[in-house]
């Protein structure tokens, strides 16, 4: 065996391979000393590449997070290989969201696992690689150790440095649309009472104006998240039950889940109705301090007395519009408008035409929407009108006439409140025509149909002056407008182990940033299995003899007297076959977690490495001292330097990460346009460029910028790169190009962890466009480190 002995040859020990790495021979000694690894070390030989064909068709999901199994990435990278590797999975794992992951080599693969499901368990055999769940790897065989009679000394380590039992979760972020209110709220102020496409933003925000609220970006947030886990935005919901909670209050009802008691309580009247979402944020705005009364994450209790009871009264003024919106004024001959003109031929008694006609020519469409608030007063019929109907407001009479052919097109009642812009009826003949007047009898009206003596008045001049200008086509004025806004897909929210804060106290942990979750509860689950709620328990036991020999995945019960009994997981053991040795075991009650390595990570990574070397030397010149431990995939060096290396990537991030170094960016022209109200440079052609900026001694940067494109042809492309210079301002490279998605949308476009090429002295942000149209950027950085930092904690 010994001349076989070099580097790549193999061997075994106690049925397990493996390979030489390093070896050194010793001619005056006649022997070798070796590093050897476990064959399933080989894995790392399995490089899995990406698809980086040029010219493929794009996917506009690409960027986006795909869902895996444990066997997904396991098949990926094992099914048909060439170098014997195989695969298990035991236990059950749920499916994992992250960023697409289709390269790299069989460690990387093995490193992923771990990362998205923390209590897996890579236990490999031979070639055979193993993922356990917890409950499938850890058995107990039901083994005792009692000392003193099984072990000759048995030593505890306890260290509470490490305990996590409370953290913060943060999941990702998106853009959304949100109708917003404009108006100047009130009481004598319009505003909407009824979601907008199902968004309640502009109903929230024109409640909260009766009481001098003007609720934050961030408030509404809290507010919409708070009405999404409350009703799902269902303003007639309702708590399952007659009396769900045994105390005689009833169910929970409406939009914010109200007892009708407590409804009742803060209403005021007469917005009383607790399944109107309007109502319900009414009386939610009465409470003191509601906005600080939720969460967005869990259910609320309102406390404190109503700020008021008064009676709201609301006496907004009565806007005027156009009955077909969509066209506005529009244009009209000159016998379809108001007013003595005989020579239009029309051939009217007196030359005289009462109203003003809005053809279905001129304008098109056929609902026929109100140009004025007030009352049904009347619908019927009479010749020359045909089905008319009339509304009456503090200051008119308008009818709306000629246009239904039949009743059934009159789509109000008698006695119903309408507002400016609601229909009317369907029109269905070749015009409307209507007709104002201040005579609030339509019978009285009608006598002087034919006669100019100022009982009816020019709808054109009165519906301009109602609107306020001529070139104004709002039909109900510019009280609402949409924003893209960046929001959370949940609010952030506390993860906490209560069992091990009553008994060690309260120890928070950093915030877990993750933007792979959009679910709250997904990730409340994820977060518990990154919790340390205990102090690190560690026992080695040195038995009486050599008798006793472990299983890997042992759970052995220690009884050390009345002092102490347990029972905890093998992680390593030592046998002794020397006579007058003893056996050693090496117990405790940790599990690797993320957040091991933001708390310990010198302590863990040095007790790592040491006991990496004492496994790795000598295994072929002491085989009377063999030894064995039991492994998760990260066990050798290249792996806890990998490890290290992560650990300092967050470390320099944190510490340098915070500073924007792009300051200016030359080469388009400020827009008018503003995005969550940063400016906007406008670019039609070219390359828009920032300050050129230095890389001396940097390792890595992360850039981002916000980019819209105006067309959703293919007339316009954009991307975006960062630029690498040499000293004397020839190119050393570029980092990967991201491409502007078409679709008239903003969107974010930027690549995290760019390493920085040899020879790199400075570096500038491009943002390259091409074809025919406009590109417009808005917080375009760069900043140092492996990941982007938020846009709100630049400097």
């Amino acid at each position: 065996m010994y001349d076989e002995l070099d580097v790549e040859s193999s061997f075994f020990l106690d049925g397990q391979e493996y390979i030489v790495k390093n070896c050194v021979e010793n001619f005056d000694t006649n022997t070798k000393d070796i590093t050897a690894w476990h064959v399933y070390n080989e894995i790392n030989r399995i490089y899995k590449r990406s698809d980086l064909t040029l010219n493929k068709p794009t996917d506009d999901n690409q960027n986006q997070d795909v869902s895996y199994s444990v066997e997904d990435i396991l098949k990926a990278w094992i099914d048909g290989n060439n170098l014997g590797f195989s695969y298990e999975v035991h236990g059950n794992f749920d499916k994992q969201s992250t960023s697409k992951f289709d390269s790299g080599s069989g460690k990387d693969m093995l490193s992923k696992i771990l990362e998205l499901w923390p209590n897996a368990i890579v236990f490999p055999n031979n070639k055979n690689i193993r993922v356990y769940s917890e409950d499938e790897f850890y058995k107990d065989n039901g083994r005792i150790i009692d000392f003193p009679h099984d072990a000759k000394s048995v030593k505890t380590t306890r260290d509470s440095q490490s305990i996590i039992n409370e953290i913060r979760c943060v999941g990702g972020k998106h853009e959304v649309q949100h109708t917003v209110y404009t108006g100047t709220g009130g009481a004598n102020a319009s505003g909407p009472t009824e979601p907008v496409n199902g968004d309640w933003t502009p109903v929230i925000q024109y409640a909260a104006s009766f009481y001098g609220i003007k609720p934050t970006d961030q408030q509404l947030n809290v507010l919409r998240a708070q009405i999404h886990l409350e009703s799902g935005g269902r303003e007639d919901a309702q708590q399952p039950g007659a009396d769900p909670d045994g105390d005689g209050s009833g169910p929970a009802l409406g939009l914010l889940q109200f007892k009708q008691r407590t409804f009742n309580y803060y209403c005021r009247e007469p917005y009383t109705n607790v399944k109107h979402g309007f109502d319900a944020l009414i009386a939610f705005f009465n409470i003191p301090n509601a906005l600080g009364q939720i969460n967005g994450v869990t259910g609320w209790s309102p406390h404190g007395a109503p700020i008021t009871k008064d009676k709201l009264i609301i006496t907004p003024p009565n806007p005027w519009g156009w009955p077909f919106p969509n066209v506005g004024e529009g244009h009209f001959s000159l016998g379809q408008t108001f007013g003595t003109h005989p020579q239009d031929g029309v051939g009217r008694t007196n030359g005289f035409h009462d109203g003003l006609d809005f053809g279905s020519v001129d304008h098109p469409g056929s609902e026929v929407h109100a140009v004025h608030g007030g009352k049904v007063q009347d619908i019927g019929y009479i010749a020359g009108l045909e089905n008319y109907v009339t509304v009456v407001s503090n200051d008119y009479l308008i009818c709306y006439q000629e246009a239904f052919s039949s009743r059934s097109n009159i789509k109000v009642s008698v006695g119903q409140d309408i507002k400016t812009g609601d229909v009317i009826g369907i029109r269905d003949t070749s015009h409307v025509h209507i007709g104002i007047t201040k005579q609030k009898n339509l019978m009285v009206a009608l006598r002087s149909a034919w006669s100019d003596d100022g009982t009816w008045l020019d709808p054109l001049q009165i519906i301009r002056d109602g609107i306020g200008g001529k070139d104004n086509n709002d039909a109900v004025g510019n009280d609402t407008t949409t924003e893209s806004q960046e929001e959370y897909y949940f609010q952030p929210f506390i993860v906490k182990d209560q069992k091990s804060i009553d008994e060690w106290g309260e120890h928070p942990g950093p915030d877990l940033v993750d933007e792979r979750f959009q679910d709250a509860e997904a990730m409340r689950k994820y977060a518990l299995t990154t919790l340390k709620p205990d102090p690190d328990l560690n026992l080695e036991v040195t038995l009486n003899g050599n008798e006793f020999v472990p299983e890997a995945n042992e759970i052995v019960r220690v009884i050390a007297g009345k002092k102490y009994s347990g029972s905890y997981k093998t992680v390593g053991f030592t046998l002794a076959p020397a006579k007058g040795q003893d056996n050693t075991i090496s117990l405790n009650n940790t599990k690797t977690t993320i957040l091991d390595y933001q708390n310990q990570r010198t302590k863990r990574l040095e007790e790592a490495l040491d006991e990496q070397r004492q496994r790795m030397e000598g295994l072929a010149g002491s085989l009377d001292q063999q030894s064995k431990s039991l492994t998760q995939v990260v066990n050798d060096k290249k792996e806890t330097d990998k490890s290290m290396e992560a650990v300092d990537q967050n470390i320099y991030w944190m510490q340098n990460g915070q500073h924007n170094l792009v300051t200016t960016m030359t080469g388009g022209t400020a827009s008018s346009e503003k995005y969550n109200d940063s400016p906007v440079i406008e670019v039609e052609q070219g390359a828009l460029r920032s300050n050129e900026f230095n890389l001396n001694g940097v390792s890595s940067i992360s850039s981002r910028l916000i980019a819209k494109l105006n067309a959703t042809d293919n007339s316009i492309s954009a991307t975006t790169y960062v630029e690498f210079l040499k000293s004397d301002g020839s190119s050393a490279g570029k980092s990967n190009i991201v491409y502007i998605v078409n679709n008239g949308a903003w969107q974010s476009a930027g690549t995290v962890n760019i390493k920085i090429p040899a020879g790199t002295t400075k570096g500038r942000l491009v943002f390259d466009v091409s074809g025919s149209g406009k590109a417009y950027v808005s917080r375009a950085q760069v900043n140092l480190g492996y990941r982007v930092t938020d846009w709100g904690s630049l400097k």
